[in-house]
């Protein structure tokens, strides 16, 4: 695989092309920069690893093509670094996104050149990778297409049917239920239960199987779990030959976010990529492993000794550094590249009486420090949002809190019609375009109609193509007819793109009512909120046109704010806060799944403004947390003196 040399003027040379003005790469990215073999890179939050790992793709793309033929891998769990790509290394994009090249996501690449393959001969359609959601309704109409006695989903059916109604744990739906439901050596389980509801050797096991087998088969469907389940099968048959073909296409191997691959991912990934026949890098922060299932036991990944550390972060000043020491495995440190900012962290005390100030007092907290920007990114972020589970959530803090926005994120036809007309009122046409195109690729989906040129479904970008070569005036006729709309009526949007598919798709597969092929989960209208233009989780704070956004832990990781009011919240009979004060110096470390869980959250959460960062936490976790705080700023909720 060879060193690669490079010069301080080549990096000079990058640092003009991927750093703000003046800015530097620190020592520690450097080391990643000029590592040429395979390691493992242990970054903080606001390193920069990602333009860290652009440059090492610019020192690449200068030297293909290389001589022996092969090129570089690029997985992440998104793709963001297909868009980073493009938007960073403009120059360079098409040479990187080129074969032998590849850049997408871990399932994309496994789906592709594992799974697929593997399963050609298995099924007698083409092989889909489906959401739990989706292959949950299939799974469901599957049992349910035939409801007599002789069904050989009898049993199955009943079973799950009585466990919906009578189990302990509340399930909305069967469909909701089959969407838990998972088999493994013991029998068959639900997430959230230790123990198998189903022995394996029961009629009930033996039926799930079966239809999962006839879903595979027959539909050509599995989950993305399974992908990687079918992936490591084929890997234990072919093993050597899959190392051997990978390692002779890339000789560099770069997975981005790393700790957020699953036991089940890492494993398959390091049987595809042998460190010894290819260069690979392994990049992310184990810290920050927040996505697994809550009853998952599986140990997450542990870096090796000999990791490279990028220990400099360019997004908060050493004040909240220093914090995030304590919630980092062996207290590894952080060093600010800004130093101390002089915004110091905030702790705000509130009681039963006072909760309903905290908003409030987190507005004065901004205005004594003068964070005033109207386009600046003020959170507040908490671990806990579900409405049905005891103890304080995010909701508490503010009653126009919505804990099921998320809903709408869900790939179905009314949620894209509605956000055609919020982006209609918003003027942004080409917003209103990608929502069209994601409803027709699902139809199209739906059809089962190919992408004749790579014998795939399309996705949301492959489908311009046809849209624009095939069906260009019907295409372009509607989205001016929906531009001239006035008042952005739901039902007259879904007129036009009923219409718009008729026309297309119906020419495709020779129908004139396409929606009565449609699967009616898709187009559940009632699981919708109909007030989409207005702005869920967001208070606007009219005297400085402020935006305090609402959020979860989850849903803001990777994401940089001006300032973040951090909110305690509980879950099974303890805070959050409350189970990572021993690693404040404060009481004794307890044990379970709880306490590693809200200490990555709580890291993750805090570690999140570029200048103030704040906390809410009630009077008694206050009272029990000593001198934890000694260093912050104290102040009441309602008080406005700090």
């Amino acid at each position: 695989m060879g060193d690669i040399h490079i010069s301080d003027d080549e990096i000079k040379d990058i640092e003009k092309i991927l750093l703000p003005k003046s800015c530097y790469f620190p020592e520690d990215a450097r080391k990643v920069i000029r590592c040429w073999k395979s390691s493992e890179v242990v970054a903080c939050p606001g390193s920069g690893k990602t333009t860290v790992l652009l440059a090492k793709l610019k020192i690449l793309a200068e030297r293909m093509p290389f001589p022996n033929g092969t090129g570089v891998c690029v997985l992440s769990h998104t793709n963001v670094a297909v868009n980073e790509i493009k938007t960073k290394l403009n120059k360079y994009a098409d040479k990187l996104m080129s074969y032998p090249n590849y850049v997408g996501t871990i399932q994309a690449f496994i789906d592709q050149y594992v799974t697929k393959p593997y399963l050609k001969n298995i099924s007698t359609t083409s092989i889909q990778v489906v959401d739990d959601v989706t292959y949950a309704n299939h799974f469901y109409n599957l049992i349910w297409s035939d409801k007599r006695k002789t069904s050989p989903y009898h049993k199955l059916r009943y079973f799950i049917k009585f466990q919906v109604e009578n189990g302990s744990n509340k399930f909305s739906s069967q469909v909701n239920y089959i969407q838990n439901l998972y088999f493994d050596n013991d029998g068959l389980f639900v997430r959230g239960q230790n123990r198998a509801i189903a022995g394996k050797n029961s009629a009930s096991v033996s039926q799930y199987i079966q239809a999962k087998e006839s879903l595979l088969k027959e539909e050509g469907i599995i989950t993305y779990s399974d992908a990687y389940k079918y992936a490591t099968e084929a890997i234990s048959n072919l093993s050597s030959e899959y190392t051997d073909l990978f390692a002779k296409r890339f000789q560099y191997v770069f997975v981005d976010e790393y700790q957020d691959c699953d036991l089940l991912q890492r494993q398959v990934l390091n049987k595809l990529f042998e460190k010894n026949k290819t260069c690979v890098f392994h990049i992310g922060d184990p810290d920050q492993a927040i996505y697994s299932s809550e009853d998952s036991k599986e140990i997450g990944w542990t870096p090796d000794e000999d990791c490279i550390e990028m220990l400099c972060s360019n997004r908060y000043g050493q004040e909240i550094a220093d914090f995030l020491v304590n919630l980092r495995t062996g207290n590894r440190e952080i060093k600010s590249s800004k130093g101390c900012l002089k915004y110091i962290p905030t702790l705000i005390v509130f009681n039963n009486d006072s909760r309903n100030k905290v908003i409030e007092t987190f507005i004065n907290v901004l205005n004594q420090y003068n964070l005033y920007d109207s386009n600046g990114v003020y959170k507040v972020v908490g671990l806990v949002k579900r409405e049905e589970l005891k103890g304080l959530k995010i909701g508490d803090y503010w009653d126009g809190f919505d804990s099921k926005q998320n809903i709408r994120n869900l790939n179905r036809y009314w949620n894209h019609i509605y956000m055609i007309a919020n982006e209609l009122e918003k003027g942004k046409l080409y917003s209103v375009e990608k929502e069209v195109r994601k409803i027709l690729c699902k139809l199209f989906d739906f059809m089962e109609i190919m992408d004749s040129e790579s014998d795939s479904k399309y996705t949301i970008i492959s489908i311009r193509k046809i849209l624009l070569d095939k069906y260009y005036d019907l295409y372009t006729n509607c989205l001016i007819k929906l531009s001239k709309m006035r008042d952005y009526n739901v039902d007259e949007i879904n007129y036009a793109i009923v219409d718009l598919a008729n026309e297309i798709i119906g020419k495709e597969i020779d129908e004139t009512d396409v929606f009565s092929k449609i699967p009616s989960y898709y187009l559940d209208k009632s699981i919708l909120k109909t007030d989409c233009k207005s702005q869920d989780n967001v208070i606007f704070d009219e005297t400085y046109k402020r935006k305090i956004v609402f959020d979860t832990v989850h849903g803001c990781k990777g994401e940089t704010h001006d300032a973040t009011l951090y909110v305690e919240t509980e879950k099974n009979r303890s805070s959050d806060i409350k189970r990572v004060l021993p690693y404040l110096g404060v009481g004794k470390l307890g044990k379970g799944a709880d306490v590693e869980r809200s200490r990555k959250c709580v890291y993750v959460g805090m570690s999140r403004p570029s200048k103030l960062l704040c906390l809410a936490v009630q009077e008694s976790t206050y009272i029990k947390s000593k001198n934890a705080f000694s260093n912050w700023n104290i102040v009441n909720a309602g008080d406005n003196k700090m």
